[in-house]
């Protein structure tokens, strides 16, 4: 490749990434502008009561989604385009069926467990409305993900800003105007992933005719359940810790914790548009087997997020205490904390999505059910000794404590890497 197609492609690069930024920045700025009225209108308590139950999420949204959309960007670049039609006419009607059910399934378990551990927070309504949103918003990342691997950009930007807004405006009307508190904020996030549903299954009515392929439902069986298994097990190093603080009996600490969390989630927005922006290109190297250019691009992504935390830490002090309107300033030291595992979360997602990019899904379950023993281990003694600061560390190690294993095991397997 000449000088000048590198710097075509270059600007390329450049041109997505800052669309895909923009996207996300616009809601997210959105977001921004109403978390001090969000922190005024929401206690402690409020905090943590949503943040518990979506925490579970890490458990049960896997299932859900049961990595079909990884499935089907996985095939894009090598199916025909009949080929991909069938394929996502089956894809939407597994969402709909498959995930409608085991979201039922899902929200008894939770209720078993809620009843039986003895929780101090009521279940309904709020697990209900958490496991709806999870369910919901299945449609809504599988729709940004065709429009990211077939590098519609602009298509990406509609969507996600329109939607985006859509949320920020429903939160701050039940948060902030009718002042539903913990409800609301879940409520909210539930109505939010309920309107581009139905924009999606109305869009995509002609994919529902396709005949439902059993085959197709196998391979998809095939190729998921091993991740989701590994993925339910990450439930332990980002979930678990909310239920051990709430064990401890701590719940305004729980809610400053939850509040850490919530704001260095702001990082995500540009963690997503760089991840975006290059995922077509680690797939893409998968398909053509260059180790070389799925290193260049893990590390080209790794890096960038990596100073984006740095800037994000720096800053930290003065944007809670703003975007809080200073009612939390204590979860400061936590939020600087738990913003490094952005960048640990970054750097094992790379590595995992190389992993079963190539098809050795089983070496991620192998990989999680290892490593999660190591981190509950570590998980129990942190919390148990430190707290909430302990918590926010286990975020931090859990993930580099997986992208370690996850080497070591590519490793001990690289001669059958592409076979």
């Amino acid at each position: 490749m000449n000088k000048s197609a590198y710097i075509q492609r270059a600007k390329t690069y450049m041109s997505n990434a800052g669309i895909y930024l923009t996207a996300s920045l616009v809601s997210s700025l959105l977001s921004v502008l109403i978390n001090p009225l969000l922190a005024k209108n929401l206690s402690p308590e409020d905090y943590a009561i949503s943040t518990y139950y979506t925490s579970f999420a890490t458990l049960y949204a896997p299932v859900l989604s049961f990595f079909i959309t990884d499935f089907f960007l996985r095939k894009y670049y090598i199916y025909t385009k009949e080929q991909l039609f069938q394929l996502k006419g089956n894809v939407l009607k597994i969402f709909l069926l498959f995930s409608g059910l085991v979201s039922i399934v899902c929200l008894v378990g939770l209720y078993i467990f809620v009843k039986t551990t003895n929780v101090s927070f009521d279940f309904m309504p709020y697990a209900m409305l958490a496991v709806l949103h999870s369910y919901l918003h299945i449609f809504f990342t599988f729709r940004l993900a065709q429009y990211k691997i077939s590098r519609d950009s602009k298509s990406y930007f509609k969507f996600s800003v329109i939607w985006g807004v859509s949320g920020s405006l429903i939160m701050l009307l039940f948060v902030v105007v009718l002042k539903w508190g913990a409800v609301g904020k879940l409520l909210a996030s539930c109505v939010g992933s309920f309107l581009p549903f139905l924009v999606c299954l109305y869009q995509d009515r002609d994919y529902l005719k396709v005949k439902f392929d059993k085959e197709i439902f196998v391979n998809i069986f095939k190729y998921g359940y091993p991740l989701v298994l590994a993925a339910m097990l990450s439930y332990f190093t980002n979930g678990y810790d909310k239920v051990l603080l709430e064990r401890k009996g701590d719940i305004t600490m729980l809610g400053y914790y939850s509040v850490a969390c919530s704001m260095a989630a702001y990082i995500s927005v540009f963690s997503t548009a760089i991840k975006s922006t290059f995922q077509p290109d680690m797939y893409k190297a998968i398909s053509e087997r260059n180790l070389k250019k799925v290193a260049k691009t893990a590390f080209l992504v790794t890096f960038s997020v990596g100073v984006v935390v740095v800037v994000f830490i720096i800053f930290c002090p003065w944007l809670i205490k703003i975007l809080t309107a200073g009612r939390y300033v204590q979860s400061t030291h936590m939020c600087r904390i738990v913003a490094l595992s952005t960048l640990t979360s970054t750097l094992y997602y790379q590595i995992s999505q190389f992993t079963y990019g190539t098809g050795h899904s089983k070496l991620t379950l192998i990989n999680k059910i290892i490593c999660t023993v190591i981190n509950i281990c570590l998980m129990i003694w942190l919390i148990g000794r430190y707290g909430a600061e302990g918590a926010a560390w286990c975020t931090v190690i859990g993930f580099l404590v997986f992208a370690i294993g996850n080497v070591i095991l590519l490793f001990f397997n690289r001669k059958k890497l592409f076979a």
